[in-house]
C-alpha cells in the first residue's frame, strides 16, 4: 500500500488534479492509490515530485503513525480544546501555502 491518496489530499488536490500534473488518466490514479496497479519506479519518482515529497514518504508508515496518534489525541479532547488544535491546523496550513506560493515565484524568477 501507498500513501499517495492521503498525501494528496492533505495538499487539497483531487484525482483529477494530480493525474494532470503527472501526465496519467485519473482512473490510473485512483488504481495505483488503491495498490490495484504497481506502477514503474519512474512513476512514483514524478508523482513524490508533483506532491512535493521525498520518493519514501509515498510508502512510509512513520507519517501515518504520527497522523493517528494526533487524530486520536484529536479526539479525547473536550470541545473547547478543539477549536485550539483546529485553529492552529489552518494557521499551519495558511503558512505553509504562502510558503509554497513564494517557492513558486522565486522558481519563476529563477528561470
Amino acid at each position: 500500500m501507498n500513501n499517495i491518496a492521503q498525501i494528496r489530499k492533505v495538499r487539497g488536490l483531487r484525482q483529477n488534479d494530480l493525474a494532470e500534473m503527472v501526465g496519467v488518466t485519473q482512473p490510473h490514479i485512483s488504481r495505483i492509490e488503491k495498490g490495484d496497479e504497481g506502477p514503474p519506479l519512474s512513476l512514483f519518482r514524478t508523482i513524490a515530485d508533483a506532491l512535493n515529497v521525498p520518493l519514501a514518504a509515498l510508502f512510509s508508515d512513520e507519517r501515518a503513525e504520527a497522523e493517528q496518534m494526533l487524530i486520536d489525541a484529536f479526539r479525547t479532547l473536550p470541545s473547547g480544546r478543539r477549536e485550539g488544535w483546529l485553529e492552529m491546523a489552518r494557521l499551519i496550513q495558511s503558512e505553509a501555502k504562502a510558503a509554497d506560493q513564494e517557492d513558486d515565484r522565486s522558481r519563476g524568477q529563477a528561470d
